[in-house]
């Protein structure tokens, strides 16, 4: 991880191998791979703290106490009732599943980013498809947060909603990852798969939360954020894709078209159906 393949490949513009990487290129990739996962969590807390710091508790540090931490990972060091930590966890089954999501977030979030900072050297970036993943970075935090949270707190009653959502947002986010390279050529199926994909997260949302909170305006500010901030890139995930496409190639409403937009139909009924049973 974090070291760009050596293997050549053969660029079409002098018709031979050549070596893809330069220090510059790597150090540029890896750095900006890095700062990602890292800038995130704490832009979350700070917006967090920005809203709810007025409603927060003063912590005594000399004083509090907790009583909920089994204090296994202390060791011999610390049993019983515990005093201030900064960080508590206890040594159960959930803590590892979130230690094993969170890592495979951010190798996941590192590995993208640090693809695209590559691409964007190399002049091989597909803007748009670039423009769509920084869109959907809000979308896939807010899934680690939430299942997080899930765990955390044992409160499953949206689990299987909330999988569904991230589960097509991953499939989505795979499709923008190939067409980000410019190499790659852009198809009608893996553009329908995207928009039929957002297109059942728009529906799902116009008839769940967002008209709630947003529309006729019920939710606090932070849920309206959320809500808007969950919308507006499945929006784009509809726009930019078709554009795409009716740049790389003219549309007609040919045989092939109408089998696709039937696909999409298909994606978009089934999609909707599943998400409104879960």
């Amino acid at each position: 991880m974090g070291v760009i393949s050596d293997l050549p490949t053969t660029d079409p513009r002098i018709g031979h191998p050549h070596k893809l990487t330069s220090p510059f290129s790597w150090v540029c990739s890896n750095v900006i791979g890095y700062l990602a996962p890292a800038l995130l969590p704490p832009l979350h807390i700070g917006l967090f703290y920005y809203f709810w710091h007025q409603y927060s508790r003063h912590v005594d540090k000399r004083y509090c106490t907790c009583s909920c931490w089994d204090t296994v990972f202390k060791g011999t060091y610390e049993s019983g009732i515990a005093s201030y930590k900064h960080l508590y966890f206890n040594a159960t089954g959930n803590t590892l599943k979130i230690w094993c999501l969170t890592v495979g977030a951010v190798i996941l979030l590192y590995e993208c980013v640090r693809q695209l900072t590559f691409l964007g050297l190399r002049c091989r970036l597909r803007f748009s498809m670039t423009l769509l993943f920084l869109s959907s970075l809000f979308s896939h935090y807010y899934s680690w947060w939430v299942f997080v949270n899930y765990w955390n707190d044992e409160f499953y009653s949206q689990w299987n909603h909330q999988l569904f959502f991230t589960i097509t947002e991953v499939v989505s986010t795979a499709f923008v990852m190939r067409l980000a390279d410019s190499r790659v050529k852009v198809t009608p199926s893996t553009i329908l798969c995207i928009v039929g994909i957002a297109l059942v997260h728009v529906l799902t949302s116009g008839t769940d939360q967002f008209v709630l909170n947003v529309v006729r305006g019920e939710g606090y500010m932070h849920q309206v954020m959320r809500d808007v901030s969950l919308m507006i890139p499945d929006l784009l995930h509809i726009s930019l894709p078709v554009i795409e496409l009716a740049r790389a190639q003219k549309i007609r409403l040919d045989k092939d078209m109408r089998k696709n937009m039937c696909i999409l139909v298909c994606i978009v009924v089934c999609g909707f159906v599943v998400s409104s049973l879960l």
